[in-house]
Protein backbone atom coordinates (compact mmCIF):
# COMPACT_ATOMS: atom_id res chain seq x y z
CA UNK A 1 0.00 0.00 0.00
CA UNK A 2 1.26 3.49 -0.83
CA UNK A 3 1.70 5.70 2.20
CA UNK A 4 2.97 9.20 1.46
CA UNK A 5 5.40 10.74 3.88
CA UNK A 6 5.05 14.28 5.20
CA UNK A 7 8.76 14.54 6.03
CA UNK A 8 10.53 17.44 4.32
CA UNK A 9 13.15 16.57 1.75
CA UNK A 10 11.74 13.19 0.83
CA UNK A 11 10.18 13.04 -2.59
CA UNK A 12 9.42 16.74 -2.91
CA UNK A 13 12.91 17.78 -3.97
CA UNK A 14 14.94 20.81 -3.04
CA UNK A 15 14.21 22.57 -6.32
CA UNK A 16 10.45 22.12 -6.37
CA UNK A 17 9.56 25.79 -6.00
CA UNK A 18 12.00 26.73 -8.77
CA UNK A 19 10.63 24.02 -11.04
CA UNK A 20 7.03 25.08 -10.50
CA UNK A 21 7.85 28.73 -11.09
CA UNK A 22 9.86 28.07 -14.24
CA UNK A 23 7.29 25.69 -15.69
CA UNK A 24 4.51 28.19 -15.03
CA UNK A 25 6.50 31.07 -16.54
CA UNK A 26 7.48 28.97 -19.55
CA UNK A 27 3.91 27.92 -20.19
CA UNK A 28 2.72 31.52 -19.92
CA UNK A 29 5.45 32.80 -22.24
CA UNK A 30 4.69 30.09 -24.77
CA UNK A 31 0.97 30.81 -24.76
CA UNK A 32 1.49 34.57 -25.05
CA UNK A 33 3.95 33.99 -27.89
CA UNK A 34 1.53 31.77 -29.78
CA UNK A 35 -1.40 34.11 -29.16
CA UNK A 36 0.45 37.19 -30.34
CA UNK A 37 2.09 35.41 -33.31
CA UNK A 38 5.58 36.16 -32.01
CA UNK A 39 7.51 33.00 -32.78
CA UNK A 40 10.55 34.09 -30.83
CA UNK A 41 8.49 34.51 -27.65
CA UNK A 42 7.07 31.02 -28.03
CA UNK A 43 10.62 29.66 -28.41
CA UNK A 44 11.73 31.54 -25.30
CA UNK A 45 8.82 29.91 -23.44
CA UNK A 46 9.91 26.49 -24.69
CA UNK A 47 13.45 27.22 -23.52
CA UNK A 48 12.22 28.16 -20.05
CA UNK A 49 10.16 24.95 -19.94
CA UNK A 50 13.25 22.90 -20.81
CA UNK A 51 15.26 24.60 -18.06
CA UNK A 52 12.47 23.80 -15.58
CA UNK A 53 12.47 20.17 -16.67
CA UNK A 54 16.27 19.92 -16.44
CA UNK A 55 16.19 21.08 -12.82
CA UNK A 56 14.78 17.67 -11.98
CA UNK A 57 18.12 16.07 -12.78
CA UNK A 58 20.27 18.28 -10.56
CA UNK A 59 21.92 16.54 -7.60
CA UNK A 60 19.75 16.80 -4.52
CA UNK A 61 16.66 17.37 -6.62
CA UNK A 62 14.97 14.25 -5.36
Amino acid sequence: MFRPSRKRGQGSGDHLSWRVGLLGAGALLGLVGMGSSHGWLAWVGIGVLVVGLLLRFLPGGE
